[in-house]
């Protein structure tokens, strides 16, 4: 800018994809200043002090490709809203005190020379860092009091989680993606719902994913190291969070809910490498597609299925595990459908799959109904339902071989009663 600009006035600066390689020298007084954008301007090697832009809503630096460093007025403005600067190839630090409480989201997507990352805000929710060349996020990061999604992708140099990211209590999602150097998750806070590991390929231990939590999803795919103590945590906090799901859906007759909102709140499905099914899995097989099941408790007590399967490495994980059973009166009825949409490319192993389906409507129980003999009582004559299991291409149906085993878990009332005296 020439020497005698005044930026007084100045409400919006927008120079996007231009040769500046630096603004102004000193400190403009920038008390109207809005939105500045600099996207793409390849040549910018700095910002200017920006600690009297005090209504500053918006900064876009994104793909400023040769921009090593931030001033540290840039998270000074109390207005801050939206702050751009995915692409930012040579950032190498990223540090302050963020004073606005409106910015919930930061995205380091493309820094891949960022190493160095602290921050303290009460108000940011998303942080995501994909390809970026952090190795640690350091214990600062339980200062991000009401972060809600944590991502981080293809961070190939990343080779620790902080310990105390249990301090996180709003925490919900947690996605690690090819981060090869990563050998093990710690423990999570109990807000956890999600958690999404794939292609971290060094990743041994993980810590229990908490049984008081509320999973929604555990997903480990391509993470081949994990040891067997691992695996086991894995499967043995989904059985519980799956028997305290049936147990609140009986409670809080989620039959009124509409089917987005009890997916919402009650769904539970699980992927980890591996190529056999569950030992707690009342009935499974270690061949075949297919199991029979037998109700062989009243048919009113039964809360609804939990069914696992094997799939070989040669399926696609683009594709899906369908479920339906047979009652035997010539029809087959749709049970459920397990999404494999998480990895880029193919499965380096066997993975199994779990998910449940509870009666949280009346359709399953009325096809049932119709075919199990029962007396007064509720009381069944012992019926038995065929499961079966196939894979589901992009466009059509595909042949069995991918499944190499499956289970299926009938649960009833009295294998949720036992959580009642511990239910808080």
């Amino acid at each position: 800018m020439p020497s005698a600009f005044c930026a007084e006035k100045l409400v919006e600066l927008h120079i996007p994809g231009s040769q500046v390689t630096r603004l102004w020298d000193g400190v403009q007084d920038l008390v109207n200043l809005k939105k500045i954008d600099l996207s793409k301007c390849k040549q910018l090697v700095e910002l200017p002090d920006l600690s009297r832009a005090t209504n500053l809503e918006e900064i876009n630096i994104s793909d400023c490709e040769v921009l090593c460093q931030l001033h540290p007025s840039i998270l000074s403005s109390p207005a801050l809203e939206y702050l751009m600067l995915y692409g930012c190839k040579e950032l190498k630090s990223f540090k302050g005190e963020i004073r606005s409480k409106s910015l919930r989201r930061l995205d380091f997507d493309g820094c891949s020379s960022l190493e160095e990352f602290s921050v303290s805000s009460g108000q940011l929710t998303s942080l995501t860092f994909k390809s970026s060349g952090i190795r640690s996020l350091g214990n600062e990061l339980c200062c991000l009091t009401s972060l809600e999604e944590l991502a981080l992708s293809d961070c190939r140099e990343l080779t620790e989680l902080p310990h105390n990211v249990k301090a996180l209590s709003r925490l919900q999602i947690l996605t690690v993606s090819g981060s090869s150097s990563l050998r093990s998750i710690p423990e999570l806070p109990l807000s956890i719902g999600e958690v999404h590991v794939t292609d971290c390929t060094s990743l041994e231990t993980i810590f229990s994913l908490k049984e008081e939590s509320f999973l929604r999803r555990i997903s480990f795919m391509n993470c081949m190291r994990l040891d067997e103590e691992s695996r086991n945590i894995i499967m043995e906090d989904a059985h519980l969070t799956i028997l305290k799901k049936i147990l609140l859906i009986s409670a809080e007759n989620s039959h009124l809910w509409d089917s987005h909102e009890f997916n919402r709140r009650f769904s539970c499905d699980v992927c980890y490498p591996g190529s056999k099914v569950a030992e707690w899995f009342k009935c499974r097989t270690t061949e075949g597609a297919s199991i029979t099941v037998e109700i062989d408790e009243p048919y009113n007590q039964l809360l609804g299925f939990c069914v696992s399967c094997a799939v070989s490495q040669e399926f696609s994980p683009y594709y899906s595990v369908y479920c339906e059973y047979d009652l035997g009166d010539g029809e087959k009825y749709p049970l459920g459908t397990y999404y494999l949409n998480e990895l880029r490319g193919r499965w380096n192993t066997d993975h199994v799959c779990l998910w449940f389906h509870p009666f949280y409507d009346s359709r399953i129980k009325n096809n049932i109904e119709r075919c199990v003999g029962r007396d007064d009582h509720g009381n069944t004559w012992n019926k038995t339902i065929l499961f079966i299991f196939t894979a589901e291409g992009l466009e059509s149906r595909m042949d069995d071989f991918f499944i190499k085993g499956c289970g299926v878990s009938p649960i009833y009332l009295s294998d949720v009663l036992h959580l009642i005296p511990n239910w808080n």
